[in-house]
């Protein structure tokens, strides 16, 4: 509150542009919360796509070891 009383005794521009920049600030900071909580979002959303996608590729590389496997056993090869 100092500050716009101070601005108000630079005269009535100095007083708008300080109110102003005062509303900007708020939205601003307000703006980067909400950026921040969807990028948190984001993050958890990439997670479990990153961790589906490693369960699977594991299980195709388990599954493919096994078919090589029995591939050579039944080529006669050890």
């Amino acid at each position: 509150m100092e500050i716009l009383s101070a601005a108000a005794s630079l005269g009535v521009g100095a007083f708008l542009g300080t109110l102003i920049f005062i509303i900007y600030r708020i939205d601003r900071k307000a703006s980067e919360q909400r950026f921040e909580r969807l990028c948190e979002h984001h993050d958890k959303k990439w997670t479990a796509v990153v961790q589906a996608d490693q369960k699977t590729r594991e299980e195709n590389t388990k599954a493919l070891t096994e078919l090589n496997d029995m591939l050579k056993k039944m080529n006669g090869k050890h």
